[in-house]
């Protein structure tokens, strides 16, 4: 991880730690699991009383600026009347940083029953409480799994007309309807649970698993992945300013150029405007 989200993080949890409004800090994802590397983000969550939670929603994105750096991108993902994960671009000198801030109503996080991955502050001794009471998943029952089987054939059926139609789009679509079923499949079996994001499940997966299901890839390879990725920039960028200029509106090239800035600096080739 980077050393500057480190301090960034620390900065964070002092702000929160001064605010009585906040309950409680914790971490998830790879540094709350403790297996970072060099290019992890940070993912942390505050756990805010119920009757603060809009306030401190609200004054999110300057705190972060201050915290953080300078804001090029705000993501506000999942967004609920009591939680919403931030999801932004900071600058750090020269460089491009990226972290996932979650903010949780005390009620909601109760609710959830999720245990933290690595509590890092709990003075009320909730994140704890939960952490002690929360349930194991549920055994993964046959119904659910012959959903599943037939979800898969169902769907492989209609890869008949789509094909006879020359309909790459419904195939496509298909085809990623039927590697997320498997994937879900393959979890059972082997975790018995579904999981909850397949990118991040497969590397839980057998190695032969991971192999194996590259087949529902066309682009299997790292140099087709970045070929496809160099072109694709460049058609998003394209259409994205034609929207723009329809809907009257300025398009962020400042936001473009620093992901590619970063894509080039990390060693994508063909990535610079």
């Amino acid at each position: 991880m980077h050393p500057f989200l480190h301090e960034a993080l620390a900065a964070a949890e002092a702000h929160f730690r001064e605010d009585p409004r906040c309950v409680g800090m914790y971490l998830h994802g790879s540094i709350g699991r403790g297996d970072t590397d060099a290019y992890s983000d940070i993912d942390v969550c505050a756990v805010i009383e119920d009757a603060h939670y809009q306030a401190v929603k609200e004054e999110m994105r300057d705190l972060c600026g201050k915290l953080f750096g300078p804001i090029v991108a705000w993501l506000p993902e999942g967004e609920r009347p009591n939680y919403c994960n931030f999801a932004f671009l900071f600058e750090h000198g020269d460089e491009l940083l990226l972290t996932d801030f979650d903010l949780v109503s005390r009620s909601l996080f109760v609710e959830r029953n999720q245990p933290p991955d690595r509590i890092t502050w709990d003075p009320t001794g909730i994140l704890h409480e939960v952490a002690a009471k929360a349930r194991p998943r549920p055994t993964v029952g046959p119904e659910r799994v012959l959903r599943l089987i037939d979800t898969f054939w169902v769907y492989a059926y209609l890869d008949g007309k789509y094909w006879c139609r020359q309909d790459l789009f419904k195939l496509l679509y298909v085809q990623e309807t039927l590697f997320r079923t498997h994937v879900r499949v393959l979890n059972i079996l082997h975790h018995e649970t579904e999981g909850f994001w397949w990118a991040g499940e497969m590397a839980k997966l057998p190695a032969k698993h991971r192999r194996r299901m590259r087949a529902y890839f066309s682009a299997a390879t790292f140099g087709a992945v970045a070929r496809s990725l160099a072109k694709s920039l460049d058609l998003f960028a394209e259409d994205a300013r034609l929207l723009c200029l329809q809907k009257n509106t300025a398009y962020p090239a400042e936001r473009e150029a620093a992901v590619r800035r970063h894509l080039q600096a990390m060693g994508l080739p063909n990535v610079a405007q």
